[in-house]
């Protein structure tokens, strides 16, 4: 009976870049383009909760945001891939 390590063969060591503080500040800039906005940091709070969210349930939520500008950042934040948006072609949704 062989052992383990002679069946199965480790991967090899991936190589990491290297991080400088200005390579580290560089992402933290593009992390805060991506939540620039008066409102985009409550709407993801709000969507990263236990359950799926409606328009109409985050507009409730956010009583003090206008529509229009609920609707341009919902619009924005799916745009860069934080939010996804799931049409149901019925309402209620089944």
């Amino acid at each position: 009976m062989t052992s383990t390590d002679k069946k199965v063969g480790y991967l090899p060591e991936s190589v990491r870049p290297e991080y400088t503080p200005l390579s580290a500040a560089e992402g933290v800039e593009a992390a805060l383009r991506v939540l620039e906005g008066r409102w985009k940091i409550l709407i993801l709070f709000h969507l990263f909760g236990e359950r799926l969210m409606r328009f109409s349930d985050l507009e409730r939520a956010i009583p003090t945001v206008s529509q229009k500008m609920l609707i341009q950042q919902l619009r924005k934040l799916e745009a860069d891939g934080l939010v996804r948006r799931i049409v149901h072609p019925e309402v209620p949704p089944r």
